[in-house]
């Protein structure tokens, strides 16, 4: 008989993973842009309408703590942060405004840009020279530190959502059903001529990974990437139709995009194949990074900071109290599947210990992983959401090691049945 071992001082627990809520603001306020300078500073900008002008906030400790700055407007959206340095920040947003700090958020002043346009992108290429975009086709420039504010030529009327750089030669802008490309510091753009459905669709955001290789994301909840700077775009299959705002890469191959009804989905093979995660929420998430390969934030509609600390991993349970005096891997359940399906595995008596568990297609490559961490003893299951990958022969394996020596493997098959 299989001996079990039971612990009183154990509750029955969720063991939480994945993204939580780490911070909400008081009165709500939609929070629409978030950026790190690296693992401890980080900026969020919100539109508050009491009157307060205290709108911007800043932590120094990974969120733990934010403090309000004074933006000195309110009621005004700013949409876009960019960090040269954890003292020098500039923010864009409505009324073609423009404002930039030297001392870390303690005085914020207002750049003078000469427009009223809404300026939703804003990036520096360097201490000196900085972009903005924006609405009825406006892209400025800047060579002293924004001071000075000129046009650039775009050619189009469309409204601009997002700007990326590459260098300071080459820089792409999206918005409303376009792309344009840059490559001579905005002197001149071209139309990139990109794919979309309709002239009111929304490119939200635009991002590289190499000088040929990038994304945007659409607000009819399309992503689209090129792998040749732009010529050519290739719609990719995410599982998701709601409205996308953010993307964010924490390497060339894995990113994480944010949306509508609290949606986020991850690729770990470059857009080949998505897999979404649980916010817990069921609102709009309209910006997203990531400070570590690990660590990540999102904002939300209404005034909330969402955190993971491990890549946003699936949430895993804890289903039980008694705990077992061996390793076991189950089989997943149900076997067939179609698109969810739930494994479990033990942990018995002993020091926590590190567990991974891994998918890996037929080919043998890994596609996600599950859990990867360090975890007490007990019985835990984990559900595999696979609304991304096509039906088919899947692997898992679970690892568990103790001061590097490996203590238990094993790999189980299951079956994907659209």
């Amino acid at each position: 008989m299989k001996k079990v071992y039971l612990l009183l001082l154990l509750p029955f627990i969720a063991y939480s993973q994945g993204w939580f809520v780490q911070q909400t603001f008081n009165p709500s306020q939609t929070i629409y842009a978030i950026k790190f300078y690296d693992g401890n500073t980080g900026y969020c900008v919100s539109a508050l309408y009491n009157s307060s002008t205290y709108n911007i906030y800043k932590t120094t400790n990974g969120g733990g703590n934010w403090t309000a700055q004074n933006s000195g407007y309110t009621a005004t959206r700013f949409m876009s942060i960019y960090i040269l340095h954890p003292d020098t920040v500039y923010m864009s947003g409505n009324f073609g405004l423009i404002i930039k700090t030297v001392n870390g958020g303690q005085n914020w002043v207002t750049l003078p840009t000469g427009n009223s346009d809404q300026l939703w992108g804003i990036q520096f290429v360097n201490s000196f020279t900085g972009y903005v975009c924006g609405s009825a086709g406006r892209i400025m420039k800047t060579t002293n530190r924004g001071a000075n504010w000129f046009n650039q030529t775009s050619g189009v009327q469309n409204a601009f959502s997002s700007i990326y750089f590459l260098n300071e030669t080459t820089g792409y802008i999206s918005g409303s059903a376009i792309v344009l490309r840059t490559t001579d510091g905005g002197t001149t753009w071209a139309n990139m001529n990109a794919p979309y459905i309709s002239g009111f669709e929304n490119f939200r955001e635009i991002k590289f990974t190499d000088a040929g290789t990038g994304y945007y994301v659409s607000d009819l909840g399309r992503i689209l990437k090129t792998t040749n700077a732009g010529v050519n775009w290739t719609l990719l299959t995410t599982g998701t139709t709601e409205a996308l705002f953010g993307i964010n890469f924490t390497d060339p191959n894995t990113a994480y995009v944010c949306g509508n009804a609290g949606t986020i989905i991850k690729t770990t093979n470059a857009g080949v194949n998505w897999s979404p995660q649980t916010s817990g929420l069921n609102e709009i998430l309209p910006d997203i990074w990531f400070t570590s390969a690990l660590t990540g934030y999102i904002c939300s509609w209404t005034g909330k900071i969402l955190k993971t600390t491990n890549g946003g991993v699936t949430f895993i349970n804890q289903i039980s109290s008694e705990v077992p005096e061996d390793f076991s891997l189950g089989q997943n359940y149900p076997n067939p599947f179609n698109p969810m399906s739930k494994i479990r595995f033990e942990l018995p008596v002993g020091a926590t210990r590190r567990v991974a568990l891994t998918v890996y297609d037929a080919t043998g490559s890994e596609i996600e992983t599950l859990v990867n961490e360090e975890l007490k003893p007990g019985t835990y299951e984990v559900n595999w959401y696979a609304s991304a990958y096509p039906s088919g022969v899947y692997y898992y394996q679970l690892i568990i090691s103790s001061e590097q020596l490996i203590k238990f493997k094993e790999t189980k098959k299951m079956v994907l049945v659209k």
